[in-house]
């Protein structure tokens, strides 16, 4: 029973030692102290969600911002092409325009040209083809000679029309390529139709099927330039005189 009271008295002293040492290493924190540190924290704690809420609020913005500049670009873009599409626009049709010009001074100077009177020439559309002297394709009327038995020589500037629209010997004028003669005909030249004599395959096919514009002159007088050529005496024929 002894022996138990001092080993109780021990456990006590070493107790009370331990305390006295723990103590000593114990740090007072002020309340208010404690306070303000909470006080602190929880300030912090607001600003870092403004911080998230404002990031958030960047990110949204520029990425709307990066919308708009792509819809600015997009339009941009497409005005550019609008606008390239229109200068080219505008380029053809002052070529049209200055072509058309031009084809109308050649009109009206074929106009002038025309006889000096008693004819009554007139003027329209007409589709122009080429074709050559002799073909295997025309059978037996592969002779050389034309529906008026004149030759056929490409130098003569003969056209081929439909007799029944357009007289032979009628002086026809077309556009861009000037005076023909009307001496031929052809089984598929029928009605606002042409044929010009050429002197080869290749170049008939080169030219293909055009419109023309086409001045024609029934049988009478030559063109005022053939006249005015041939000197006054002709024109003085022409005119009436004796």
């Amino acid at each position: 029973m002894r022996h138990g009271g001092c080993l109780v008295s021990r456990t006590l002293e070493k107790t009370h030692r331990a305390m006295s040492l723990d103590w000593g290493t114990v740090v007072v924190v002020d309340p208010l102290e404690l306070q303000r540190l909470k006080d602190d924290c929880a300030r912090l704690r607001v600003a870092c969600r403004w911080r998230s809420v404002s990031t958030w609020g960047l990110l949204v913005a520029s990425v709307g911002l990066a919308a708009v500049a792509c819809s600015q670009l997009w339009h941009a873009t497409k005005l550019y092409r609008d606008l390239r599409d229109g200068r080219r626009s505008a380029q053809r049709s002052s070529r049209a325009l200055a072509a058309m010009a031009h084809s109308h001074e050649r009109i009206l100077s074929a106009t002038e040209q025309t006889p000096l009177f008693g004819t009554k020439s007139w003027g329209r559309r007409f589709k122009v083809t080429n074709y050559i002297p002799r073909s295997p394709k025309y059978g037996k009327f592969n002779d050389g000679l034309t529906a008026t038995l004149t030759r056929a020589e490409p130098s003569a500037r003969i056209v081929a029309v439909d007799p029944a629209l357009i007289p032979y010997g009628s002086w026809v004028w077309i556009e861009g390529l000037g005076w023909y003669r009307a001496e031929d005909c052809g089984g598929a030249i029928k009605g606002f139709r042409l044929d010009l004599l050429v002197a080869t395959e290749k170049e008939a096919m080169q030219f293909g099927k055009q419109e023309r514009f086409v001045i024609v002159v029934p049988p009478g007088p030559k063109p005022a330039s053939d006249l005015t050529a041939a000197g006054p005496e002709a024109l003085r024929i022409a005119h009436g005189g004796a």
